[in-house]
């Protein structure tokens, strides 16, 4: 067996055309065991290595779903915010508009009551006038 066929295979394995590094790192396990291209271990090998290509994507993949969550949860916390504020200048505003009423009603009463106790006045001294007029004559 020629090196082009057990990389065939092995790209075969892959699904793809292997990386330079991919090669790199097969021969120089082969080279260091000794191996030849018909050992049974050198297929062994294509399987290790064709693991060990899908194990070193994990971490960008890992690093992509976590970006991407991160993106998600910043997006709804802020909405959330948005819309905490939203209410929140909701009941501000409500908050607002019955101390307003409040305050009004209060100043309303004091006007009444300061009119009535003026009207009282008056008519207590139109009263205290008219019985004097009456006693005089």
């Amino acid at each position: 067996m020629t090196d082009e066929g057990p990389l065939t295979a092995f790209e075969k394995l892959l699904g793809r055309e292997a990386k330079p590094a991919e090669r790199e790192q097969l021969y120089r396990v082969k080279e260091a065991l000794g191996l030849r291209d018909n050992d049974a271990i050198w297929l062994v090998l294509f399987a290790l290595q064709y693991y060990d290509s899908l194990y070193r994507q994990f971490p960008k993949a890992i690093g992509q779903e976590a970006a991407r969550i991160l993106g998600d949860t910043r997006a709804a916390a802020d909405a959330s915010m948005r819309a905490s504020l939203e209410r929140a200048k909701a009941d501000l505003t409500r908050s607002m508009a019955i101390a307003a009423e409040g305050v009004a009603r209060s100043a309303a009463r004091r006007r009444t009551i300061q009119w009535l106790v003026a009207g009282m006045v008056l008519g207590a001294a139109l009263f205290g006038g008219g019985v004097l007029v009456g006693r005089m004559l």
